[in-house]
């Protein structure tokens, strides 16, 4: 075993860094705390850690003093034990470094059974500078700081924002001639159609969707049913469809139980409730809350997803409604600024997205077009919010249009989406 992590050490210092795309996420490497990096499927995480590597031997640190470890390595068949082989065959590589100096990528950790114990027992021991993956099918971030004892710090790492979209799209912000400017807005419709999944930039259509097929079929299968070992995969399935079908908008465990009764399938209510944790721990959905100082009221929640792109190519009625991919599209936005504090609001008027901070509440509302029809109902429902909230300015979310409206004292900023970042 020793044999082999000195060849797998070597060959990362031997063979040419891998060049990637950097991501907006922004990590302190020199933090002296475990770095967990937890990501979706298909996030490109390995890609993430070599663009780290990089920002490494970019402010010369020595390719020496860093070690990348891939634990999907076919060679990789080793007990946790083990693992404490590798620091020896590091140190008898390069004897005069010390381990404090080193940095350690472990890729895919996860795969390695006891692998936390590994983890603290180095960190408390002899090396400070720890770098890992986690994939939350496996782990969930919440077990991931119970395990390793509070000594880490936990980024998630999503999919691609609509500035990387561009930027892996080769799209110069900077120029703003009428050219380019049909050119922005064709991405943004790429985006919102497909969102931000590298792997899908470059894809034809028709392949894109088999792909994102196979990606729910693996989620649902390996992340889900695997891991908890659900019984009734067929009731699942079917209750992730009638749940995408309410993506957007408030919805009723016990209307999706009383749809699924009428088609035979025999359960107990209380799974169902179940599946909606499961599925907001696999980055499937997320659960957005009324905001209301009633907690019986906020148990009333809108779900959204993490992936547009399902509900475009499981082709539910969702993919023709561009209204709908806009709102699903600022709630990614969002949760990547503000995390899980989200919500909406419904009492006479209705607010898509409310952002309480410690000073102030951020007031969001979507609409892809404002018209004669709708223009004075989406304004006159970000001016309740103001007054509720006590807040002068919202904005409204659209397609293309941008304006700036004063009624009173209360602004209302109308903002192209291309325009938020």
């Amino acid at each position: 075993m020793k044999k082999l992590f000195k060849q797998i050490i070597s060959d990362f210092h031997e063979n040419e860094l891998k060049l990637v795309k950097e991501r907006s996420l922004k990590v302190d490497l020199d933090s002296w705390k475990i770095i967990s990096i937890i990501w979706p499927r298909r996030a490109w995480k390995s890609s993430y850690l070599f663009s780290l590597i990089w920002k490494l031997v970019s402010s010369w640190v020595s390719k020496k003093n860093i070690v990348y470890i891939n634990f999907e390595d076919e060679r990789m068949d080793v007990q946790w034990k083990e693992l404490s082989i590798l620091l020896e065959a590091y140190k008898e590589l390069y004897p005069n470094i010390d381990l404090n100096n080193v940095h350690f990528f472990f890729d895919e950790i996860q795969n390695i059974n006891w692998r936390e114990k590994f983890i603290r027992r180095i960190y408390d021991e002899w090396v400070k500078h720890i770098h890992i993956t986690w994939s939350n099918a496996k782990l969930l971030s919440s077990e991931i700081a119970t395990a390793l004892r509070w000594r880490s710090i936990a980024y998630e790492l999503l999919p691609l924002s609509f500035l990387e979209f561009l930027y892996f799209n080769w799209f110069d912000w900077k120029k703003f001639s009428s050219k380019w400017k049909s050119k922005l807005i064709s991405l943004q419709t790429e985006y919102l159609k497909w969102w931000g999944f590298p792997e899908l930039i470059w894809l034809k259509e028709e392949t894109k969707t088999k792909i994102i097929q196979e990606y729910f079929d693996v989620m649902i299968y390996n992340d889900i049913i695997e891991r908890y070992e659900i019984k009734d995969a067929t009731l699942l399935k079917q209750f992730i469809k009638l749940l995408l079908q309410c993506a957007t908008k408030e919805f009723s465990v016990n209307k999706i139980a009383d749809t699924l009764k009428t088609q035979w399938f025999k359960f107990d209510k209380n799974i169902l409730y179940t599946f909606v944790d499961y599925l907001n721990t696999v980055y499937f959905s997320q659960s957005v809350s009324k905001r209301d100082k009633s907690l019986r009221k906020q148990v009333l929640k809108k779900i959204y997803t993490f992936d547009t792109w399902y509900l475009t190519a499981i082709n539910f009625k969702f993919s023709s409604d561009d209204w709908k991919r806009l709102e699903n599209t600022l709630f990614q936005y969002l949760y990547r600024k503000y995390g899980n504090n989200i919500f909406f609001l419904k009492n006479w008027s209705e607010t898509d997205f409310i952002v309480p901070l410690w000073r102030q509440t951020l007031i969001y509302q979507s609409c892809f077009e404002l018209n004669e029809t709708n223009k004075s109902r989406e304004i006159q429902w970000c001016i309740d919010a103001m007054k509720k909230f006590g807040e002068k300015n919202a904005f409204i979310i659209t397609a293309e249009q941008e304006e700036k409206i004063v009624i009173n004292w209360y602004t209302i900023n109308i903002v192209p989406f291309y325009d938020l970042e």
